[in-house]
């Protein structure tokens, strides 16, 4: 009996072990930006960078006074002064726009997330 009774807890431990829930990576917003604007040389809108520029600057470039233009901001973000967190990475050559280069010329960066912050 103390034999059948010890299998049947070991056999139960193993089960709820093995049942493991699928951790998801919380989504992560590692930079954070302050909304400048729609930038009259390409009608996108602008953003500078408030937080962590070095690691921004390695994946995308450096720019003027930290200012990028944001190709895929959620449009509820397209708000100037608006400050925001944000996760960004390097767009594809299909992704860049044109722009006049009458004004500053500014690197672009690709909005993989953003929100409010």
């Amino acid at each position: 009996m103390k034999t059948y009774l010890l299998w049947t807890f070991l056999i139960i431990g193993f089960g709820f072990s093995s049942c493991k829930k699928d951790e998801v990576e919380p989504e992560s917003y590692p930079y954070e930006a302050k909304v400048l604007g729609e930038n009259l040389d390409c009608g996108i809108y602008s953003i500078r960078i408030l937080k962590d520029l070095p690691s921004v600057e390695s994946i995308v470039g450096t720019t003027i006074d930290s200012v990028y233009i944001a190709n895929n901001l959620p449009e509820e973000l397209q708000v100037s002064g608006l400050e925001i967190v944000l996760d960004l990475r390097e767009p594809t050559n299909t992704e860049l726009g044109l722009c006049t280069h009458l004004g500053p010329t500014y690197n672009w960066l690709t909005v993989i997330r953003a929100k409010r912050k």
